[in-house]
């Protein structure tokens, strides 16, 4: 900063991959080329070569001044040295430098889960002075193609929305350092999940169906599809939340695994109250069913008597002819 004004760098990235997207530990991993454009005037050497620029390579990178930049979200970072370190620094005759490297970084990422598993996330990089303030050196994107990326690049299971790009400069109590921040927007494929999660639970709850079918006498047959099914959902819903970090707030996942358990445990309850009540019925016959008892003896008994009474005028009037016949 010879001239007492700021240093302005033109930051670029070029996104080789985004490896893991994380929702336990709320994070995501990139792998990407950082590319810094800057002019030095200390280092101009107008005619000296006839090359538009000169190539250093990884050895004497140190020996030229390079802005401090690195990323205030990132947990975890590391260059590539395989096989050579993965950096290159050019040199123009007007002082332009062009700084290359490749590095690999795992960064934060909150998540609101309210909507899970379709939910979409933004997940963002921010890339700070670590000790010069705005003052002395300031980054912003380059205009031309600040965010470019791999056109095989996949995720398993996020598709890639946007790519947004923003300044994010502020003052603080440290003082008012650069910023400069890239938004990925993601948007979560269900497909995984409806494989996984949502058509086998709905199966489980139509097999626990099966049991409206079932005679009310077969109860270890029902017994058993309850209680199978009931164990089913439970395990089903433990396997679907174990990726998922402890957060207090309800997801669309749990209403979904909730609905389903409870289907299959009102069927538990609805044999067992069928049960309890056709035990009564056998046990206590209802006043309908005595009326109809009373019905039945009284028309026995009808029929009896209109039997009895042709019986006996039968028997006279055979013992009437007996008494007019002649004696032989």
């Amino acid at each position: 900063n010879l001239s007492g004004t700021a240093t302005n760098v033109d930051v670029a990235l070029y996104i080789n991959s985004i490896d893991s997207i994380s929702e336990t530990t709320m994070d995501f991993s990139i792998n990407a080329f950082v590319i810094q454009e800057w002019v030095d005037p200390r280092i101009q050497f107008f005619g000296l070569i006839d090359a538009p620029y000169l190539e250093l390579d990884s050895k004497l990178i140190d020996d030229v001044w390079v802005p401090d930049l690195y990323f205030a979200n990132e947990k975890k970072a590391s260059f590539h040295t395989v096989t050579v370190p993965n950096k290159m620094l050019h040199l123009y005759s007007n002082g332009r430098v062009v700084y290359r490297l490749r590095v690999s970084l795992t960064a934060t990422c909150p998540m609101q889960l309210q909507s899970y598993p379709m939910d979409a996330q933004v997940c963002s990089l921010y890339i700070q002075s670590f000790a010069y303030s705005t003052n002395s050196l300031q980054f912003s994107w380059r205009e031309k193609d600040p965010i470019r990326q791999n056109k095989f690049m996949e995720l398993p299971q996020f598709e890639l929305k946007n790519i947004q790009h923003k300044n994010c400069s502020e003052d603080r109590d440290q003082g008012n350092f650069t910023c400069i921040a890239v938004d990925f927007y993601l948007q979560r494929n269900i497909g995984f999940y409806m494989i996984q999660i949502y058509v086998p639970s709905m199966l489980v709850v139509l097999l626990s169906w099966v049991s409206f079918w079932l005679n009310v006498d077969a109860v270890p047959a029902r017994i058993s599809l309850g209680i199978l099914t009931v164990l089913t959902m439970t395990t089903q819903k433990s396997m679907a939340v174990s990726s998922l970090p402890k957060v207090s707030y309800i997801k669309a996942i749990d209403v979904w695994m909730a609905a389903c358990l409870s289907f299959v445990f009102v069927v538990l309850l609805e044999f067992a109250l069928v049960n309890v009540l056709d035990r009564r019925q056998i046990k206590k016959p209802s006043k309908y069913n005595a009326v109809a008892e009373g019905e039945e003896k009284m028309q026995l008994q009808v029929t009896t008597t209109f039997w009895s009474n042709i019986f006996i005028d039968l028997r006279a009037y055979f013992v009437y002819s007996n008494l007019k016949r002649p004696y032989l």
